[in-house]
């Protein structure tokens, strides 16, 4: 908007009255000049009829006199010309200058006018009142009556942007602005729901058992599914003309409207066919796997029950449809909580394990990255996206990785469990220091696998359980000197088996793939054996016993 300070216009304006004092003082100058060089022209120095030469003087003097007036008069009517202009000029600037903040004249809300002039803080208090005051009396054709406002009704108003509609109105086009009879009524900008709207209104006029409730679909945890919830028939009311009245109190806020709704018995007001169709497609959401990838080592798929509590099912009973939406906000908040639970890692270090004259034996403990997950709100528009489109979809989510660092660690102690001889051999830098009777794993499912692995994880003391192939339990308290090296499969004490350790048994008194021992020796392997101690289990499963 053209808005010219002060400063600017006063000189302007005092440099125009200089300019016309100037032109006028000069057009006199002129005039005079002129008059006496056409006097002495025409006087004849030579001339004896004085008398002649008198009166033509005095009749061009005359003339001159008569041109001068009305020259002095066309200045006067120009000079008064210009200064009107450069009033006019002012008078726009300054009213443009005094409403650039302030409501524009012609502008209208709440079926007033009175609102012109107004600043930022008398339009907010203006619009807020407006708010306050408007009601929607609401009566059915049983008599009963209630009163209403748009909170109520599920109408969200847009304070805010009605305010800055308000300011800003007719402000785009500098001339009309100024204009009283070029009119703008500005209405509340809001957000509506009706199907919220017409379940308020129905659940105030109808009661609960009388009520007609449509077929719909409802989530059932047991199946994970969708499925069809049945309507029944029964009494309703027609909301359209509150719909039509909450339209109105936007246009025109600030009032009381009343309507008047009508009351009938009808069946239930969506069929199932209908219902069912909205199934079929909710169901075909949750078919679909949306994960969420750290970008490293963790992936995390969104459960369907999670899904299933963002997404809102909309029963339309005055359009008889059934639509559904998703919350974002609700993703949002479950995913800015979720994520991190299943997507940060805590760093570990690598131990790689080698033997005193440098040779690489094998990796002890595998390395982790650290990951922190950086959530944004953007993850959860990708993720409500992938619903709505009924997608696979994965998902990488910003992070921080910090990444794992590699230690050698030297190992002198090394085990051989002979499944052949029933024996435990432990080796220091390659040379057999100790050689142990054991029994192992049983014929079958539960014989001890062969391979290489390292001592992991190790106790005092530990009560072991479990269940049998017979689906039994088993529970077995106080199990000493416990070393674990491949999943649930250790070194143990084993005092209920001293037979099967001194025949060296397993086909009969084998056990669930432990390495059964004599309580010395498994203490002296937890004494001596750390944490990456490599094992390496060999050779075939005896029939019967080795030894005698």
């Amino acid at each position: 908007m053209l808005n010219l300070p002060h400063a600017i216009f006063v000189p302007l304006i005092e440099q125009g009255f200089k300019s016309m004092s100037e032109l006028e003082h000069n057009n006199l100058d002129a005039f005079e000049s002129e008059n006496i060089d056409n006097i002495a022209n025409n006087i004849d120095v030579n001339s004896v009829d004085n008398y002649n030469i008198d009166n033509n003087n005095i009749n061009q003097t005359a003339v001159l006199k008569n041109r001068h007036k009305s020259n002095k008069s066309a200045l006067v009517l120009l000079y008064s010309l210009v200064i009107f202009v450069i009033l006019l000029v002012c008078a726009f600037l300054g009213t443009q200058a005094y409403f650039h903040d302030r409501v524009a004249p012609g502008v209208h809300f709440a079926g007033s006018s009175q609102i012109v002039g107004a600043q930022l803080a008398a339009v907010s208090k203006n619009v807020d009142n407006a708010v306050d005051s408007t009601k929607i009396e609401i009566k059915d054709d049983r008599g009963k009556t209630i009163n209403a406002n748009f909170e109520d009704l599920y109408v969200k108003v847009d304070k805010s942007a009605t305010v800055k509609n308000i300011m800003r109105s007719k402000h785009d086009n500098a001339f009309t602005m100024l204009m009283p009879w070029v009119q703008k009524t500005v209405a509340l900008q809001a957000t509506r729901n009706d199907m919220d709207m017409d379940a308020y209104i129905i659940k105030k006029f109808v009661n609960d058992k009388d009520r007609a409730m449509p077929y719909t679909a409802k989530y059932d945890s047991g199946s994970e599914s969708y499925v069809v919830e049945d309507g029944v028939p029964g009494r309703t009311v027609i909301t359209l003309p509150v719909r039509e009245a909450v339209k109105k109190s936007l246009e025109n806020p600030g009032k009381t409207v009343k309507v008047t709704i009508e009351s009938r018995r009808i069946e239930a007001p969506i069929k199932r066919d209908v219902a069912k169709k909205t199934v079929d497609q909710l169901n075909n959401i949750l078919t679909k796997k949306i994960t969420l990838s750290n970008g490293d080592s963790k992936d995390f798929t969104i459960p369907k029950s999670a899904i299933a509590s963002w997404i809102k099912v909309n029963a339309d009973e005055q359009r008889k449809q059934i639509s559904f939406t998703v919350d974002r906000e609700a993703v949002n908040t479950w995913l800015s909580k979720e994520l991190a639970k299943n997507l940060n890692q805590q760093k570990i270090d690598q131990e790689d394990t080698y033997s005193k004259k440098g040779q690489f034996i094998m990796t002890t403990l595998k390395g982790v990255n650290g990951v922190e997950v950086r959530y944004s709100k953007d993850v959860a528009n990708k993720v409500v996206d992938a619903i709505e489109k009924g997608t696979d979809a994965k998902i990488t989510v910003p992070t921080n990785v910090v990444k794992f660092a590699v230690e050698k660690k030297i190992v002198e102690m090394r085990i051989v469990v002979d499944k052949t001889t029933q024996t435990v051999s432990v080796y220091k830098d390659d040379q057999l220091i100790r050689t142990m009777p054991v029994c192992t794993g049983s014929n079958g499912y539960y014989e001890t696998p062969n391979g290489t692995f390292h001592i992991y994880l190790r106790y005092d003391v530990q009560a072991m359980q479990g269940f049998n192939r017979d689906g039994s339990r088993y529970y077995l308290p106080g199990i000493t000197w416990v070393s674990y090296f491949n999943g649930g499969i250790s070194f143990h004490t084993a005092r209920w088996n001293d037979v099967g350790i001194a025949q060296g048994y397993p086909a009969k008194h084998g056990s669930h793939g432990c390495i059964n021992m004599y309580e010395q020796d498994s203490k002296w392997v937890y004494d001596n054996c750390p944490r990456g101690t490599i094992v390496q289990v060999v050779g075939e499963q005896p029939d019967g016993p080795v030894r005698q």
